[in-house]
C-alpha cells in the first residue's frame, strides 16, 4: 500500500536508489528558482525586506523592533561566507526551501512508496508559496523549513521515543518561534494532537515532552528576556499593523481560504497527470481513512488544518490584518495531503507525465522571467525600480572623498539606508527608522566618533535635513546625489538623493 501507518515504514526508504532522484530534484529546484529570481527582478524585493534582514542581522541582537531574530541572524551568517549580491541572496532563499523539501521527503517516507515520494517533490515546483513567494526571504518564508523540520522531529519522537529527538524537537520548535511568532499556531496544532490523539497521549507519561519543553524554553529564553526588557516591542509593533477597520478584516478573512486554494491549484497538474485516472469517490475516502488510521496521519492532518483555521479565527477575534502570504508555511503539508487523497490506490504512477509537465512549466516560467523584470521596472511599484545598489556605492564614494575614513553608519529612508548596509563594501550599520532606540547596536557616541551619513529619497530635502539634524545633532556637510533610473523604468528618469554628513571627530 502506498499510504501506511507511521510505525510500519520508518527508515525503510531513507537510503537506496530513491535518494539520488531526490537529490537531483532538490538540486534542480534550487538551481532553477534561483536563476528565475535573478532574471526576473531588478531589485531584491519591492519593499526592502531583504536588505532590512541583513541590516538587522549584522547587529546580532536577541530581537528587533518588528520581529524575532532568527532569519536576520541566518542572513548575516550566510553573507559572512557568500558575496553580498542578489544571486547569493536568492540562493539563500531557495536553499532554505530546499531544506524544507528534504524534510518533506523524509516525512513522506512514513506514508508513501517511492514514486509518490518523488511526486510530492515534483508538486512543490508548482506551488507559488514555495517558489515565487519564497524568493523574498523574510520572517514568513523563514518559517517554511523550520515547520517542516519541527513536524518531522515530532513524528520521530513517537517512532523512536528518543531523548535526543525530544531535545531536537524543542530546539527547532523554538527556532520556529524565533523566525516568526505565527509559528505558535503549528505548536498549538501539535499540542492539540498530542493531547487528544488516543495513541499520542501515553507519551505524556514519559519524560520526553518535558525534555522538549525545556529545550524549547532554553532556545527562546534569551529572546523572551529581550521582549521583557523592551516592553514587548515586537508585540506592540504587530498590534499597530492593519487599518483597524472591521470591514477590511472581514474582506481579508473572506479572501484567505480562496487564496490558499488558488495557490494550491498548480500543484494539481503534476499529481493528476501522474495518477492513471482521477480517483473515484471511494478511493478518495480510502486516502482520508488511511491518514486518519495512523498516529502520523492524524498528526499530518492537524498540522495542515489547525494553523490555517486558527489564523482565520485569531484574525477575526483580534481584528487583525489577514494576509494570504501568512499561509506560506502551511504549504509544507499541502503536497503530502494532495498525494494522500488523489493518489491513494496501489499501482504504478505515470511520473514521466509529471516530469514532462515540470519541464514545460519551468521552460515557460523561465521564458517569461525577462518580461516580468521589464514589467516590474515599468510599473516602478514601491522601490522595485530604485537603483539602490548604485546609490549605496555612490554614497560611499562621496563619504570617502569627504572624510578619507570608513563608511561606518548610514541612516535615512529605510530602504536606502538598509541597502547601503548590504551593498556598500564598507558594510556600514544602518540606523532603523532614524531612531537609536530601535537600533541599540549604534549609539550617539558611535556617531560622534565615526561620523554618519543620512540618505533620503523623499521629495523634500528640507524634511530630510530636519530628520538628519534631530538624529545627528549637527550637519557638517550636505550635497545632492543624482542617479539615473535604470533603462525602461517607470517613474522619474533621475533620482535625487539628499546626503547629509555628520563628520567623524578627530
Amino acid at each position: 500500500m502506498p499510504l501506511q501507518p507511521t510505525s510500519t515504514l520508518q527508515g525503510k526508504t531513507a537510503t537506496g536508489p530513491v535518494a539520488l532522484p531526490v537529490a537531483l530534484l532538490v538540486a534542480a529546484f534550487v538551481a532553477f528558482w534561483t536563476l528565475r529570481a535573478v532574471v526576473s527582478t531588478y531589485n531584491l524585493d519591492t519593499f526592502g525586506d531583504m536588505v532590512e534582514n541583513y541590516a538587522w542581522g549584522i547587529g546580532w541582537q536577541f530581537g528587533y523592533y518588528k520581529h524575532p531574530p532568527f532569519f536576520a541572524w541566518l542572513t548575516a551568517a550566510w553573507f559572512s561566507v557568500f558575496p553580498r549580491n542578489e544571486a547569493a541572496y536568492y540562493l539563500l532563499s531557495m536553499t532554505s526551501i530546499a531544506l524544507a523539501l528534504l524534510a518533506m521527503w523524509r516525512i513522506a517516507t512514513r506514508f508513501f512508496d517511492r514514486p509518490r515520494q518523488l511526486l510530492i517533490l515534483i508538486a512543490a515546483f508548482f506551488l507559488p508559496p514555495l517558489t515565487f513567494l519564497a524568493q523574498n526571504y523574510n520572517a514568513t518564508s523563514a518559517m517554511v523549513p523550520l515547520w517542516a523540520l519541527t513536524f518531522l522531529l515530532y513524528l520521530r519522537l513517537f517512532e523512536r521515543r528518543s531523548t535526543f529527538d525530544a531535545l531536537l524537537l524543542g530546539v527547532f520548535a523554538g527556532l520556529a518561534i524565533l523566525a516568526k511568532y505565527h509559528s505558535v499556531l503549528l505548536l498549538a496544532a501539535l499540542a492539540t494532537h498530542a493531547l487528544f490523539d488516543r495513541e499520542a497521549r501515553p507519551l505524556w507519561a514519559t519524560r520526553l515532552p518535558f525534555v522538549a519543553l525545556l529545550a524549547f524554553a532554553a532556545t527562546v529564553g534569551p529572546h523572551a528576556l529581550w521582549m521583557v526588557h523592551t516592553d514587548f516591542l515586537t508585540v506592540r509593533y504587530a498590534a499597530e499593523q492593519g487599518t483597524g477597520s472591521w470591514a477590511d478584516t472581514l474582506v481579508d478573512a473572506a479572501e484567505f481560504f480562496p487564496a490558499m486554494l488558488l495557490y494550491m491549484v498548480p500543484a494539481l497538474i503534476p499529481v493528476l497527470l501522474a495518477v492513471p485516472r482521477f480517483p473515484r469517490r471511494a478511493e478518495l475516502g480510502r486516502g482520508w481513512q488511511a491518514l486518519t488510521g495512523s498516529i502520523g496521519g492524524r498528526a499530518l492532518i492537524a498540522a495542515a488544518l489547525v494553523p490555517a483555521a486558527l489564523t482565520l479565527v485569531l484574525g477575526l477575534v483580534l481584528n487583525a490584518e489577514l494576509s494570504s502570504l501568512w499561509s506560506i508555511p502551511f504549504f509544507v503539508f499541502i503536497p503530502l495531503l494532495l498525494v494522500a487523497l488523489l493518489a491513494p490506490a496501489p499501482g504504478p504512477l505515470r511520473l514521466d507525465r509529471a516530469l514532462i509537465a515540470l519541464a514545460i512549466y519551468t521552460a515557460a516560467v523561465l521564458s517569461a522571467s525577462p518580461l516580468i523584470e521589464r514589467r516590474t521596472l515599468a510599473t516602478a511599484r514601491g522601490a522595485s525600480a530604485l537603483p539602490v545598489d548604485r546609490i549605496a556605492d555612490a554614497a560611499q564614494d562621496e563619504w570617502h572623498r569627504a572624510t578619507g575614513r570608513r563608511f561606518a553608519i548610514a541612516a535615512g529612508d529605510g530602504m536606502i539606508a538598509n541597502a547601503a548596509a548590504f551593498y556598500a563594501t564598507d558594510r556600514p550599520y544602518a540606523i532603523q527608522q532614524a531612531s537609536l532606540a530601535l537600533t541599540p547596536w549604534v549609539t550617539a557616541e558611535d556617531i560622534a566618533r565615526d561620523g554618519a551619513l543620512y540618505l533620503c529619497s523623499t521629495e523634500s530635502d528640507e524634511v530630510c535635513r530636519r530628520q538628519a539634524l534631530a538624529l545627528f545633532g549637527r550637519i557638517d556637510r550636505e550635497l545632492m546625489l543624482e542617479m539615473p533610473a535604470p533603462a525602461g523604468a517607470g517613474g522619474p528618469a533621475l533620482h535625487t538623493v539628499p546626503l547629509f554628513f555628520r563628520l567623524p571627530s578627530g
